[in-house]
């Protein structure tokens, strides 16, 4: 990984996350105007609430997009901020650019390489949460999960790909970025991915593209023998363990794999006599070099 890392301590780094839970029941808001959008405040939870100024600057053209600095009421990230980020100099949001009560000195727009979202459509006729138009308001553009030459060479889907992008932003950097396997991880254990060739595996997982999670097994020498798949936020239930727990017995051989973020909703189930054969897939994240110098280069600058 890049010196640049090195450079932003972990004490000066936020990490903020919204929560989601199936027993919420949050509308998805479609609009083709950002600002319109953030205005609506569903049920009191201002986490979704943009303090524009008024609805006549709302429904200007050139209004600013999400300038406002502060929070009212009981936002959950400003709860946050006070309590653990009074120290910090950098905040990262999980999912932040569709966060539009919060001024952001940098948006970052992650693209998955293996979805055209420039053929999607806006929920529910497809899986934009916004139009693609306001890819212009993007400030860097990630495009993951890219085959790893991709990083190294110029090629024909990069050029594609940055073409598409210009016709929304003309000045936003495009930077590339892959997750590489780097081991596993269990309660007790961990191996190194190269003992996975040729072992017998079933897989567990409730995510929105499993198809990556399954290459990677495979590009690591992984048989996958069973896969228990669910949609993506899927809540686990005792039934799902049960069945997780049946297969294990009856395929001594197997090791389960899922990915972290299903591992820490299994875990909560605490079955003590398979969690021991229940790992998870670790990655790093490999993207270019100039990635880090560029937003070590924004990170100086907002110092000042």
């Amino acid at each position: 990984m890049p010196a640049f890392r090195e450079k932003l301590p972990d004490e000066a780094v936020l990490l903020v996350e919204k929560s989601w839970s199936q027993k919420i029941n949050i509308p998805v808001v479609v609009s083709k105007n950002r600002l319109s959008a953030a205005k609506i405040c569903l049920n009191n939870d201002e986490i979704y609430y943009n303090l524009a100024e008024s609805a006549a600057e709302i429904n200007c053209a050139s209004a600013p997009v999400t300038d406002d600095t502060e929070i009212s009421g009981k936002c959950a990230y400003k709860d946050v901020h006070n309590e653990f980020g009074q120290n910090k100099k950098i905040a990262i949001l999980d999912d932040g650019f569709t966060a539009l009560n919060i001024k952001k000195n940098i948006n970052i727009v992650l693209i998955d390489a293996n979805i055209d979202i420039f053929i999607q459509n806006v929920i529910p006729a497809g899986i934009l949460r916004e139009p693609i138009s306001v890819l212009r308001y993007a400030d860097i553009i990630v495009i993951n999960k890219c085959k790893p030459e991709i990083l190294e060479n110029t090629s024909e889907f990069k050029n594609s790909a940055e073409i598409k992008i210009k016709k929304y932003n003309k000045n936003c950097p495009v930077f590339y970025a892959y997750y590489k396997p780097d081991k596993l991880v269990s309660r007790n254990n961990a191996m190194p991915c190269a003992d996975l060739k040729g072992k017998k595996t079933v897989t567990v997982c409730a995510i929105a593209n499993p198809d990556y999670f399954y290459e990677n097994l495979s590009n690591c020498g992984a048989e996958i023998n069973y896969k228990m798949e669910f949609r993506d936020h899927y809540e686990y239930t005792e039934t799902d363990i049960k069945n997780l727990e049946s297969i294990l017995i009856q395929n001594k051989e197997c090791i389960a794999i899922t990915t972290l973020k299903d591992y820490v909703k299994l875990k909560r189930f605490n079955k003590s006599c398979i969690f021991d054969k229940i790992y998870y897939l670790d990655f790093e994240i490999v993207t270019d070099k100039a990635f880090f110098e560029y937003i070590y280069n924004i990170y100086k600058k907002n110092l000042t």
